[in-house]
């Protein structure tokens, strides 16, 4: 029934619903709509943001992903808007472009996490808080900050902790 009454409602209406509903199972299923698919154990905090590209599924997220609030995976990047802006060479040639996100299984995504298009984020790895995610992620490492940088692999002693 659920499934039915997401498929006809309106876009708007879905986005809303999959940003603040008060049930995680009721957000997935919307979210779903919007092109996040989204593995066995997995479920969204309130304020998962989607910027779709053209691609049924956008954004595919593996099992057991603990998402914290205020994500925002960006799966199109452009001056949407933009009529001069979109015909400047810079523009449209290094800011422009459009991919599918990945989210391997048991990722920790943080709070207020920005994930731009076409990165692949590995098996076990943690994204800090804040942090915005420009290029792939290593399975088992720690990523933070504002370009996203390693600061830690998980499975070995090393690492630059800067009061982490």
């Amino acid at each position: 029934m659920l499934a039915k009454s997401v498929d006809y409602m309106p876009m708007r209406l879905c986005k809303l619903i999959a940003d603040s509903y008060s049930d995680a199972r009721i957000r997935k299923a919307y979210l779903k709509r919007l092109g996040v698919q989204m593995g066995e154990g997995t479920f969204s905090n309130f304020g998962l943001r989607v910027v779709p590209n053209d691609n049924p599924i956008c954004v595919d997220i593996g099992k057991n992903v603990s998402l914290a609030p205020n994500i925002v995976f960006v799966c199109n990047s452009s001056a949407n808007n933009g009529v001069e802006i979109n015909k400047l060479k810079y523009v449209a040639n290094k800011l422009t472009y459009s991919g599918n996100i990945k989210v391997e299984d048991e990722v920790w995504i943080g709070a207020n996490v920005t994930v731009l298009p076409g990165i692949n984020i590995g098996k076990c790895s943690v994204i800090g808080a804040g942090s915005v995610v420009i290029n792939d992620v290593e399975s088992y490492c720690v990523y933070a900050g504002v370009p996203a940088k390693k600061i830690r692999n998980l499975l070995s002693e090393e690492g630059d902790y800067n009061g982490l």
